[in-house]
């Protein structure tokens, strides 16, 4: 993992490595990457040649550094790649990971679009789950 250090300004910023301990969620591509502060959240996105719905959070704060896989146990989202997602900050979906629509692969064909919108969100109990908005 990189990191691009802004301290000097603009025109020396430099990137560096961050040390990350573990297991990752690997190579792919057609995922999303958002920041809810703490964590970093990596949804979704094309692992080798099949569609993917896991979910691997990072936190920023604690040492080692590391990756971790969400296991949720409620309804997930289908797989997808080339979705979009944000953070909401206000209303129903306050603190959630949103995310919208995508493709998931039908046989040979580029894949279905999706019209859909789940939401991922950690309870005060620490469980993450998603809820179909």
């Amino acid at each position: 993992m990189y990191l691009l250090d802004l301290k000097n300004g603009e025109q020396n910023a430099e990137w560096i490595v961050v040390p990350v301990k573990g297991q990752t969620p690997g190579r792919r591509y057609g995922h999303v990457l958002v920041f809810l502060k703490p964590y970093l959240i990596l949804f979704g996105g094309n692992v080798g040649n099949e569609p993917s719905n896991d979910v691997w959070i990072f936190n920023s704060e604690i040492q080692p550094l590391q990756w971790s896989k969400l296991e949720i146990e409620s309804d997930l989202p289908c797989p997808r790649v080339y979705h979009t997602a944000a953070v909401c900050n206000y209303g129903f979906a306050n603190g959630m990971m949103v995310i919208f629509g995508g493709r998931k692969k039908e046989g040979a064909k580029d894949g279905q679009i999706l019209n859909d919108m789940w939401g991922l969100r950690k309870h005060r109990n620490g469980k993450w789950d998603w809820v179909n908005l």
